[in-house]
Parts: structure tokens; sequence; C-alpha cells
């Protein structure tokens, strides 16, 4: 619920720039969305990314994830701070990565065994 008002404040806080920027602003919102989703989804998985480090996805991979996120956002308004023209582009790459980032979360849901697992994991946080 606190991810949706965030969520929905940031969308607000976008609505009010220019249309260029906004857009900018709601693919960021997107791409941050589409991690947290795949980072909910791997909750307690085993991780296969070597990027991430091989095991069970906790804390270390979190960190790792967001870290990441965190990275190419701040590369991105670096290069847009240079090169406004390249907006549009950025825009749409973040829009084809949350895509894909939300495709992997859509499949860690269906895994069987980490269905049970998570399932159970969100009604004991829920609590």
């Amino acid at each position: 619920m606190k991810l949706l008002v965030v969520l929905a404040m940031s969308m607000l806080t976008a609505y009010a720039q220019d249309h260029a920027q906004r857009n900018w602003n709601i693919s960021v919102a997107f791409f941050v969305g589409a991690n947290t989703m795949d980072t909910l989804s791997s909750r307690g998985a085993m991780e296969s990314n070597p990027l991430l480090g091989r095991g069970q996805f906790g804390g270390r991979q979190i960190a790792i994830k967001s870290g990441i996120t965190a990275g190419v956002i701040l590369a991105e308004r670096m290069i847009l701070r240079k090169h406004p023209e390249t907006r549009n582009f950025w825009t749409w790459a973040n829009y084809g990565t949350g895509a894909a980032i939300s495709a992997v979360a859509v499949r860690n849901w269906n895994q069987p065994v980490l269905l049970q697992s998570a399932l159970t994991q969100s009604t004991t946080t829920l609590k």
C-alpha cells in the first residue's frame, strides 16, 4: 500500500512538469516498480543471476539489485543533463527494460515451489 502511495505521489509530481520530462519520470517509476516486483517475486528463491550472486535471494541480493537500479537512474540523469535530446531514447529504454523485468517477475510468481513459499511469506508480513 505504501508503495502505491509513493508511486501515486511521484506520478502527481511528474504531471506538473513539461511533457518530455514527465514521460521520462513516469518511465523511471515504471522501471523502479518492475524491479520492486521482481525483487518481491524472487524473495526466498534460489537466484540464478551470477551478477547478484548464486544462492538464496536475500538481503545481499536486494542491496545489489537496488544499487544497480539506482546507478542506472543516476547515469541516465547525468547523461540527460549533458544531452537532453536523448530523453526520448531513455524513456523507451526504461519502458522496455521494465517490461522485460516485469515478465521475469511474472514468471517467478508462476513457479510452483516459489508460489507457495512466497504466498506464505506475504501473508506473514501482512499480519
